[in-house]
């Protein structure tokens, strides 16, 4: 399944001008050729001019080498700042701003890897079965296969002419826009046995919950957390540090434990209690303690209230389980999720395994806002995701956890389909 509760930029190596400069100099010979008798004796006047050219060559060089040495200090310009702030655009006025450094790639050819995963997964699914049908839109897992089997031909060819992307697909767009948000890899401390600083468990799916076939509705968070009805059962993976960390854990849907020996193992989404989620930011905000509710403003709150976090936190009836992980999150074809590909969606509203050009302004650590145009890939579903809304896997580095911490904004979004 996909994560349930769901609420880097590289760096670009390249030789610096001023090295370049220096590698193309050719450093001229002393004497100038003007300045050289038909006898080959040395003039006087070119010797100077020989002296003078000599001198300044020295000169450049030396200034180039300083100039170099400044310019490996200097740090590398945030990569996804390119193109004018998002708006509800034309398809037109959003490939003519289309980049692949937006999504810290080099080269469209570098979400091959992503798309292959999607297509693996449609090709699962019957030709002719209907993957969405609501007013408007009518789709088959074989209309998925030939958009994706489609854009995989053309990504040779995408950097050179993006206008591919009009001219090869229908952009059947998102009535009224997408409501966008963001989640992320996090990193937690935990300890492998329970000792004080380390108080928080972390649990299994108990086996109960696990059975084939189950109805009705597990423990509450309330009963789970207040009266540890769980404590002692062997389902403790690991205690974890902070009961609010935790708790965003759950909202990601998978992470990694980070112990005191240096050592980090991955956890991932095994199965919920049953219970309908509640945004812990709603809450707040219901109780007029926040104004946005974001990630990011929630841990401000509860850094300077500790006393009502379990308050706060156990107003969420629902809870998430985990299993031991072999890698990062994965998503609910079943493949792990890529940094500014994967998407997570509504399934009555985006089908998974359909290509989708979307546009955001991402709040940004150095810059505030950065406008963000990229095609991305279905991949994904949540409990929380409900109707036009889109989550943005961002990656697990600082600058995705304050992406996704901080992302809650409306954009246009386009499901591309074969012409």
């Amino acid at each position: 399944m996909g994560k349930p509760d769901i609420r880097n930029g590289k760096i670009m190596h390249q030789r610096t001008p001023a090295f370049n400069a220096l590698h193309r100099t050719r450093v001229p010979e002393c004497y100038d050729t003007a300045g050289l008798s038909g006898t080959g004796r040395r003039n006087p006047k070119g010797q100077r001019h020989g002296l003078l050219r000599q001198f300044s060559v020295i000169s450049l060089c030396l200034v180039c080498l300083c100039l170099f040495a400044c310019a490996k200090k200097t740090p590398v310009q945030d990569i996804r700042l390119s193109g004018p702030p998002v708006g509800f655009e034309s398809p037109d006025f959003f490939v003519a701003n289309l980049v692949p450094r937006n999504q810290n790639l080099k080269s469209w050819t570098e979400m091959a890897p992503t798309l292959r995963k999607s297509l693996l997964y449609v090709k699962t699914r019957a030709y002719d079965d209907v993957a969405i049908q609501r007013p408007g839109l009518r789709l088959t897992y074989g209309d998925l296969s030939r958009a994706l089997t489609r854009l995989q031909e053309l990504l040779p060819r995408l950097d050179a002419e993006p206008r591919l992307f009009l001219e090869h697909f229908n952009w059947v767009e998102i009535n009224g826009g997408v409501d966008y948000s963001g989640y992320y890899e996090p990193t937690v401390r935990a300890s492998r046995v329970r000792k004080p600083g380390y108080t928080q468990a972390v649990y299994l799916c108990p086996p109960e919950l696990k059975r084939k076939g189950r109805r009705g509705k597990f423990y509450t968070r309330r009963t789970i957390e207040e009266k540890q009805v769980l404590a002692g059962r062997g389902l403790e993976i690991a205690w974890v540090a902070d009961p609010v960390d935790s708790f965003f854990l759950e909202i990601q849907g998978s992470g990694r434990l980070l112990f005191e020996d240096g050592t980090s193992h991955y956890i991932n989404y095994d199965c919920q209690n049953g219970h309908k989620y509640k945004s812990s930011g709603k809450i707040m905000r219901e109780k007029g303690l926040l104004k946005r509710g974001d990630i990011h403003e929630q841990r401000q709150w509860f850094g300077k209230n500790p006393d009502r976090v379990r308050e706060i936190l156990n107003e969420n009836p629902s809870y998430i389980f985990f299993r031991p992980g072999n890698s990062g999150p994965t998503g609910a074809i079943g493949q792990t999720v890529d940094a500014w590909l994967s998407l997570a969606a509504s399934r009555s509203h985006i089908p998974l395994g359909a290509v989708v050009a979307y546009g955001v302004n991402v709040p940004d650590i150095q810059h505030g806002r950065v406008p963000v145009r990229g095609i991305g890939f279905a991949q994904d579903v949540g409990g929380a995701i409900k109707g036009n809304r889109i989550d943005i896997f961002c990656g697990s580095d600082e600058r995705a956890d304050y992406a996704a911490s901080h992302l809650d904004a409306k954009g246009p979004a386009w499901i591309l389909t074969v012409k």
